[in-house]
């Protein structure tokens, strides 16, 4: 998952493997309609099922987006991830 640091826009998906092509829809669906990375976050995907990687994926870029919001503000000149 791809999206914009601060308005966290989605930008892009990329899904590798078995699957992929019945993972990829929900993706280029909320591309088309502007959304946001917090769309995953806060849908509710079927638990067992592969769907729900995108809402873990989420976390994970939501989690990191924090992680690099606190190395930003401690140290203000050193702006890499």
């Amino acid at each position: 998952m791809i999206f914009h640091a601060e308005t966290r826009e989605l930008l892009g998906i990329h899904i590798i493997g078995e699957g992929a092509a019945e993972l990829i829809h929900i993706g280029q669906a909320v591309l088309s309609f502007g959304g946001k990375i917090d769309y995953f976050v806060d849908t509710v995907f079927n638990y067992p099922t592969l769907a729900e990687c995108y809402k873990v994926a989420a976390f994970d870029g939501i989690n990191r987006l924090g992680i690099f919001e606190e190395e930003r503000t401690e140290d203000p000149v050193n702006l890499s991830v």
